[in-house]
């Protein structure tokens, strides 16, 4: 065939390729006066194109199946994370912690609280039910007539089991666990051979380190359709199981998030026979989720790949618990050589809880134990609890009522919409950064009628503050403040600029608020006429720092027992520290729109 110049192999668009296969028929000798429209060749013509689209677009999506980054299949995904050693987090159960209070028809021993062994709760209009994990003996040597047990561990879920018969005879046997709503955590494996005269438990490694050909162990990995699988050793890395034992592998199903929140639990039946049965809860369902996202194994799997288990950078540490702990929302890692003063030998902590809730002592205990193992042994890692600072945006919009059919509601709703998306997708994370000019332009942009606008921002902490009470406050902004602003007098005009201030509160009968001097004092201020008037000096302030110091602070009354301390600086972006979350709450927003017209 001989070359042909206007071969063109890039398009794909239909039209376009129709368009090419007649450009190389023409410059052919035999097609060079030809009338293709109308004729059967179009009709070929059109057969070929539609084929060349199809086989196309089947092409790029089985390129795009190939790599991690760009597979959208969830089984690729899977399967890409497989290669890299990656097994994606299941369903996890609710755990909830209760005390059980057991009146004996007649004085006992012991009382076993089985595994099994259910409570059933409710949140909103959906029945759950917990289980205990595993055998629990309740001893009662004193002979009491009460029986307690306390600080019960309760899991969500219902026990299911899957049972194989081992068949070295068939060419390809899986043991694959049924339920996708599996909680992998909770996975038991027993294996009975020689015709049920030897029954073993085989326990979950990810490590093929101090095996041998007798250990009984498996792994897990994940399987097509969302679930997973588990394999055995070959005799040389983990036991071998002998042809025809009984596989049972036992494991919870789940609800996933549903239960989270859960705070009454009763009893299903009686407990080892006893049917006087309370319980009290010590700490409501929480920790539940579904299965790890497609976006999260695109981002964590490789991650994993890198830290093999270990932590050694504060990356490592942060993968880690991200990928074993489904309840962690965000978390900072950061060295104890970062903080003032230096504190060598330490790594600091801190994790965000998608409840919003603050990681409980028991919670940090259990992160600790899991990362000792992992990480050197002349590193302690420390819990510190997230720093929540919050952005007051102020912003005041013009818009062209001459450009739209909307009202000043309708705009303001867009403006409104806008902060909260920037809010959404930049902010409520660990190192995060308020860009003023970004944020400034998502406003302007969220209507074409919009002309221009003006932003200010506040930082601000929230201190609960019970009324009649003394408290010692001390918050940090973290951050420096750009103290440039005049010195304030003991009484000075409301409008004077100034650094720190407050939401209102009652102070001797009196409204009042906080208010910095400009040489560090923190006061209590009144309005008196068009001034501002001092009523006690009550603090100090590091402008160095923004570490912000209140003795003995007592109020009459303060609306939610909430005070909201503002810092203002001339700096218009905001940078989080190492554990400080920024967010836009939505109560912190405030738009003021002016129509104007606009003949432009």
């Amino acid at each position: 065939m001989p070359s042909n110049s206007s071969l063109n192999l890039v398009p794909l668009d239909f039209d376009e390729l129709k368009a090419s296969f007649k450009a190389f028929l023409k410059a052919q000798p035999i097609f060079s006066d030809y009338n293709f429209e109308g004729s059967n060749l179009s009709v070929l013509l059109d057969l070929l194109a539609y084929n060349t689209v199809q086989l196309g677009v089947y092409a790029n999506f089985l390129a795009s199946e190939q790599f991690l980054d760009s597979a959208q299949l969830k089984d690729s995904i899977i399967s890409h994370a497989k290669e890299l050693n990656y097994l994606p987090r299941s369903f996890r159960s609710a755990v909830a912690k209760v005390n059980v209070r057991i009146i004996p028809d007649t004085i006992v021993e012991n009382i076993l609280i089985a595994k099994g062994t259910s409570f059933s709760t409710r949140v909103g209009s959906n029945s759950f039910s917990f289980t205990v994990p595993e055998n629990t003996v309740i001893s009662n040597r004193e002979g009491a007539n009460t029986v307690y047990a306390n600080n019960l561990l309760i899991y969500e879920g219902s026990y299911v089991v899957d049972q194989y018969v081992l068949d070295y005879s068939l060419p390809v046997q899986r043991f694959v666990i049924t339920n996708p709503t599996v909680d992998t955590s909770s996975i038991a494996v027993t294996i009975t051979e020689d015709s049920g005269s030897k029954t073993s438990n085989y326990f979950p490694v990810d490590s093929t380190y101090g095996l041998n050909g007798q250990s009984n162990v498996y792994f897990l990995q994940a399987a097509e359709g969302e679930k997973y699988e588990i394999l055995f050793g070959d005799g040389v890395i983990g036991h071998r199981p002998k042809n025809g034992a009984t596989i049972v592998i036992e494991y919870r199903a789940t609800s996933g998030q549903l239960p989270n929140g859960a705070q009454a639990f009763f009893s299903d039946g009686p407990i080892d026979g006893q049917s006087d049965i309370s319980v009290a809860t010590v700490n409501g369902a929480n920790g539940g989720s579904v299965s790890e996202s497609l976006d999260s194994i695109r981002v964590n799997a490789p991650r994993f790949f890198q830290t093999q288990e270990r932590a050694v950078t504060t990356s490592d540490y942060e993968t880690l618990l991200l990928q074993n702990f489904s309840d962690l929302q965000a978390v900072s890692v950061y060295g104890g050589e970062e903080v003032t003063p230096p504190q060598f030998g330490l790594v600091f902590i801190s994790a965000d809880v998608k409840s919003g809730d603050v990681l409980t002592t028991s919670e940090k205990e259990n992160l600790i134990q899991f990362l000792k193992v992992r990480a050197p042994v002349s590193i302690s890692p420390i819990f510190v609890d997230p720093e929540f600072t919050f952005i007051d945006v102020i912003a005041n919009v013009n818009y062209s009522f001459t450009k739209t059919s909307l009202s000043p509601n309708d705009v303001k709703t867009l403006v409104v919409s806008a902060i909260q998306e920037y809010n959404n997708n930049n902010l409520k994370i660990f190192k995060a950064k308020i860009r003023y000019s970004r944020l400034l332009e998502l406003i302007d942009n969220s209507h074409a009628s919009i002309i221009s606008s003006s932003l200010r921002l506040r930082l601000s902490k929230r201190v609960e503050i019970p009324g009649n009470t003394k408290q010692n406050i001390i918050i940090n902004f973290g951050q420096s403040f750009d103290n440039s602003f005049a010195k304030l007098d003991p009484v000075h005009p409301i409008d004077f600029d100034k650094i720190i201030s407050s939401s209102r509160f009652i102070y001797n009968g009196s409204g009042a608020e906080l208010e910095d001097d400009g040489n560090g004092i923190i006061r209590i201020v009144t309005v008196d006429g068009t001034d501002f008037k001092t009523l006690a000096n009550i603090g100090t302030i590091n402008y160095s720092t923004g570490e912000i110091i209140i003795n003995t602070f007592t109020v009459d009354f303060i609306e939610n027992e909430l005070l909201k301390i503002y810092a203002e600086d001339k700096v218009n972006d905001v940078i989080a520290g190492k554990n400080v979350i920024l967010e836009i709450a939505d109560d912190d927003i405030t738009v003021s729109i002016t129509p104007v017209k606009d003949l432009s």
